[in-house]
C-alpha cells in the first residue's frame, strides 16, 4: 500500500504557509473524497492524514461528544476532545470554517470504530481503539511546524503497522469482480484512453457503514512520461447524494449522445470533473482530470457506457 499512498500524497491545496508540493497533495485528497474513496484518516499516512485530521477538529465545539453517546467519545473524553481540538485548531489555516468537514470527519471515525467493534473481540477492540487514539494524537502533534517530525513519523509508522494487523480497513476493499456481483449495472473499463496514459491502479471500496454494498469503483490512469493523471469513478447514483461536483465554481449541464452530462470547473484551483448519468440503470460515472480536454473527457466516459 505504501507506493499507492505515496502516489496520492505526492500529487495532492492546503494552507498557503506550507510547502508548494504539499499544496498539490491536499487538492488530490479533496478529489479523492469527492469520488467516495474513504481512506481512514489515520491510515492515509504522511501529510494527507495530518491535514484532514486537522480540518476535522478545527470547527466549533458542537462536535465534542460525551463519552456515553459515541464510541469516539469513549476513546476521547470531553475534556480530552476539547484539548485535542484546541491543539489542532491552533495550526489550522481556517479555524472558523470546515464545519461540514468536521462533522463528516468525526462521523467517519465513529463509523470506523463501530465496524471494528463488530468484528473484533472486546479485548482486541479495546487495544485497537487505543491504537487509533495514539495515532490521532500523533497526527495532531505533527500539525505543529516546530514538532520533531522525523520522530513522530517513526512513531506513526509503528502504530499504522499495528493498526493494519487487525485488517479492519480491508473489510471495505473489494476486487472488481466482487464489486460487479454487488450491483445491477455494468462496471466497464474505458475503451478509449487518451494517448500517453496507462492504467496504474484499480480498486473497489464500500462505505464502512455498509461494507459489501454499493461499491465505488475507481480506475486511476497516469501519464507514462509526465506527472498528470485522471480518475474515473463508477457508483450508484444516490451513493453520495449528488454532491461530488459542489466543490467547483462552474457546472454546465448538457445532453450528448442521449446521455446527461455535467462539466464542472474551478478557476481558483484549475481543476475539473465531468459526470455522465445513466438513470435507467441507476449509476453514474465521474472523471477527474488534470489536463484532459473536455472532448477527451467525454470520449472516455462514452467509451465506458457504449459497450
Amino acid at each position: 500500500m505504501g507506493n499507492k499512498i505515496k502516489r496520492i500524497v505526492e500529487k495532492i491545496e492546503i494552507p498557503d504557509e506550507l510547502h508548494a508540493r504539499t499544496k498539490l497533495g491536499i487538492k488530490q485528497v479533496k478529489q479523492e473524497k469527492k469520488r467516495g474513496m474513504k481512506y481512514p484518516k489515520w491510515m492515509i499516512g504522511a501529510v494527507a492524514s495530518l491535514l484532514i485530521i486537522g480540518i476535522a477538529f478545527s470547527a466549533g465545539g458542537s462536535y465534542i461528544t460525551d463519552a456515553t453517546e459515541t464510541l469516539i467519545g469513549k476513546v476521547f473524553g470531553v475534556e480530552e476532545q476539547a484539548q485535542f481540538k484546541e491543539d489542532t485548531q491552533k495550526f489550522s489555516s481556517d479555524p472558523e470554517g470546515g464545519a461540514q468537514e468536521a462533522e463528516g470527519g468525526l462521523q467517519q471515525m465513529e463509523q470506523h470504530l463501530k465496524l471494528a467493534e463488530e468484528h473484533l473481540s472486546p479485548e482486541d477492540y479495546a487495544d485497537y481503539s487505543m491504537l487509533i487514539k495514539e495515532i490521532m494524537k500523533i497526527n495532531a502533534e505533527s500539525l505543529n511546524p516546530h514538532a520533531d517530525q522525523e520522530k513522530l513519523e517513526i512513531q506513526a509508522k509503528e502504530l499504522r503497522e499495528k493498526i493494519q494487523d487487525y485488517e479492519i480497513y480491508e473489510l471495505t476493499i473489494h476486487t472488481l469482480e466482487e464489486a460487479k456481483a454487488m450491483v445491477s449495472y455494468p462496471i466497464n473499463y474505458p475503451t478509449y484512453i487518451p494517448e500517453g496514459y496507462e492504467l496504474i491502479e484499480e480498486e473497489a471500496r464500500t462505505e464502512e457503514a455498509h461494507p459489501g454494498k454499493d461499491p465505488v469503483v475507481t480506475l486511476h490512469y497516469d501519464q507514462v512520461d509526465g506527472e498528470f493523471n485522471f480518475y474515473t469513478s463508477i457508483q450508484k447514483i444516490d451513493h453520495t447524494k449528488g454532491k461530488e461536483l459542489d466543490f467547483y465554481d462552474q457546472i454546465n449541464s448538457y445532453q450528448l449522445n442521449g446521455y446527461h452530462f455535467e462539466h464542472a470547473y474551478s478557476e481558483q484551483t484549475n481543476t475539473q470533473s465531468m459526470r455522465i448519468t445513466i438513470p435507467k440503470q441507476g449509476y453514474e460515472i465521474i472523471i477527474d482530470a488534470s489536463l484532459l480536454s473536455k472532448k477527451e473527457m467525454e470520449k472516455v466516459l462514452l467509451s465506458m457506457v457504449d459497450q
